[in-house]
């Protein structure tokens, strides 16, 4: 019985496994597992010769030493127990890590939910009057601690004082400006 591809293929791994350039006759047929007839071990000597002759020559050739082995990369073989298994560790250290952090420690969010009284007062700095272009411009100044809740009515608050005593068409332009890293918003 002749040598199938199939069995080449495995005989060629035994032998870059081994690192061997030929097997025996004794070799061969360990691996495949089976005896061979003196005519398919013939055939295969001869085959596998070609093509260590074939190999050698490309061995002082530059190509080969540039040459990249084309194997396929393997896929996990992973079966649902595994998977399984591996959940449930992982759930467990989970687990384990949570009670180890406990759930008495508390976390508080600063200034966030004070109470809803001012905590802040608007005043005007200084004014400067422009006669040729007949307006006013005013600096005003927030003292004290605005949150995200807030912004709305303090700006609304600032809008009323800016406009007292102005008529009901005046044009306003108001730049924030943050005295802590002189950002202007």
């Amino acid at each position: 019985m002749d040598v199938t591809k199939v069995e080449t293929d495995k005989l060629q791994q035994a032998k870059q496994a081994f690192k061997l350039c030929a097997l025996t006759k004794q070799q061969v047929e360990f691996i495949l597992g089976r005896k061979l007839t003196d005519k398919g071990w013939r055939d295969y000597e001869t085959s596998a010769g070609r093509k260590s002759k074939k190999t050698n020559n490309e061995v002082y050739s530059v190509k080969h030493l540039f040459k990249q082995l084309k194997k396929k990369p393997k896929k996990p073989d992973f079966s649902y127990s595994d998977i399984a298994k591996h959940v449930a560790k992982k759930a467990q250290r989970l687990q384990a890590k949570q009670q180890q952090q406990g759930t008495d420690e508390v976390y508080r969010v600063a200034k966030l939910f004070k109470s809803k009284e001012n905590s802040y007062r608007i005043e005007k700095i200084r004014e400067y009057k422009f006669d040729k272009f007949n307006s006013t411009r005013s600096h005003w100044k927030i003292h004290g601690d605005v949150n995200i809740f807030q912004i709305h009515a303090v700006i609304e608050e600032l809008i009323r004082k800016m406009t007292e005593g102005l008529s009901d068409n005046v044009k306003l332009q108001i730049i924030l400006e943050n005295d802590k890293n002189d950002q202007v918003n």
